[in-house]
């Protein structure tokens, strides 16, 4: 479903000047008062760490490219159709390896094109240049380093997904969303070497081959606009589906403090009394596990839970829904085992309670019910539930919903972050 870019095609090369006229603009406009919120004039870059703790890394360009050290020092100028090969040493240096000439250099590589073009890191095209660091003895981390707006981009379209242009709006909420986390959490890795990971962790990150064009359209409309409160970014989080109803903060992370602009919301378009999300395939969902599976998965999720001297978490012999949050997720929900009792609750639930496959449950808004046999062990459980993610913020699918509907990107991001403002930082 990916399509590949390359450099010399008239559509990307559109899209890269376009991008050019608007943050020249955008570098051109008058400083905003102090109050308007962070003081940034410039567009940031974005460290992402692509390959992380690994072995080895296969580095390139679609165009002439340098290969330099730590200090900006040429050590070699390569064609677009030379590969380099980069394996960690076991003393912190880095194996250089191009066509039959090896080197050793010192703990950092970056890859810069020779003009405006793509780098290749493991096999997939990114914008802006690359970086390798050492990250431990016979270990190393790539890492794509890109101005905010270009890593957008790679973002957007892997966040909300490939939508054409009737969801314009909701790709434009997306990307201000996108651009306002990663602004917050600029250097959030900084000790291991990079501000973001390119996986859920933070946000998912495709580089350059999952551009598509009117996910790109709503980057370049809203370039440097973040969602601010009291004058700093928000914590801007999002998730796919949240079932008519979003979630405060503090029901999913009881250890957070409340956020005025992370509360719950009803999310039903008041002229039909439909969820704004009801078209996801998550809206409601069943998931079951045979009594060795959910004890497979107990076993795994509850190791680190278990009493001083029981080695083992044991045959589930109940489970019990004991409290739920004002949005109907579950606050504490008790399992109870041959060896002991464990209440779990919140988001960790989700985790506690991995499928049989072993991805994260859907949501902590479910039922619970158990198939036992004549004896009453248990034979199967079934959760029965609503919604896709932690439920906090932006719901992406109801966004989708809300601009169907007519609704433009500000009062989307209005409704899910209530209080907040759109401020242009750059």
């Amino acid at each position: 479903m990916k399509r590949s870019i390359a450099s010399g095609t008239p559509c990307v090369r559109f899209r890269e000047l376009l991008l050019l006229g608007l943050l020249f603009l955008a570098a051109c406009a008058p400083a905003r008062p102090p109050s308007a919120g962070p003081d940034i004039r410039e567009e940031p870059s974005v460290s992402v760490g692509l390959l992380v703790d690994t072995t080895s890394v296969e580095l390139g360009s679609t165009t002439e490219y340098e290969l330099l050290d730590a200090a900006g020092q040429v050590l070699q100028r390569l064609g677009p159709r030379e590969q380099v090969q980069v394996d960690a040493g076991q003393a912190g240096e880095l194996i250089v390896t191009v066509g039959d000439q090896r080197e050793v250099v010192g703990g950092t590589l970056i890859v810069r094109p020779s003009e405006r073009a793509f780098v290749s890191i493991g096999g997939k095209l990114y914008r802006g240049t690359a970086l390798v660091r050492a990250a431990a003895p016979g270990r190393l981390t790539a890492i794509n380093q890109v101005g905010m707006e270009e890593y957008l981009l790679g973002v957007v379209p892997f966040e909300i997904g490939k939508v054409g242009p009737e969801l314009l709006e909701a790709a434009k909420a997306q990307a201000v969303a996108a651009r306002t986390y990663a602004l917050r959490y600029l250097g959030r890795r900084a000790e291991l070497g990079f501000d973001v990971f390119a996986t859920v962790e933070d946000q998912v990150y495709g580089g350059a081959e999952g551009e598509h064009e009117p996910v790109t359209r709503a980057v370049l409309e809203t370039a440097g606009e973040i969602l601010t409160h009291a004058g700093e970014p928000i914590e801007a989080f999002y998730h796919s589906t949240c079932s008519g109803r979003t979630v405060a903060i503090e029901e999913v992370w009881p250890e957070e403090e409340p956020r005025p602009y992370l509360v719950s919301i009803l999310d039903v378009d008041p002229a039909t009394g439909e969820a704004f999300d009801a078209t996801s395939s998550r809206f409601r969902w069943t998931q079951r596990w045979t009594a060795e599976e959910i004890r497979e998965v107990l076993e795994q999720t509850l190791a680190d839970s278990l009493p001083p001297g029981v080695s083992e978490v044991g045959e589930p012999l109940d489970f019990q829904i004991l409290e739920r949050t004002p949005s109907d997720r579950i606050r504490t929900l008790r399992i109870t085992t041959s060896t002991g009792t464990f209440d779990v609750g919140g988001d960790r639930i989700r985790w506690i309670f991995l499928t049989p496959a072993g991805n994260v449950l859907n949501s902590s808004r479910f039922e619970i019910f158990m198939e036992r046999d004549p004896e009453g062990r248990i034979e199967a459980v079934i959760a029965e539930g609503m919604g896709w993610g932690h439920g906090i913020g932006m719901c992406q699918v109801g966004a989708m919903g809300r601009a169907r509907a007519g609704q433009d990107y500000r009062t989307i991001l209005g409704a899910y972050y209530p209080g907040t403002d759109i401020v242009d930082l750059y």
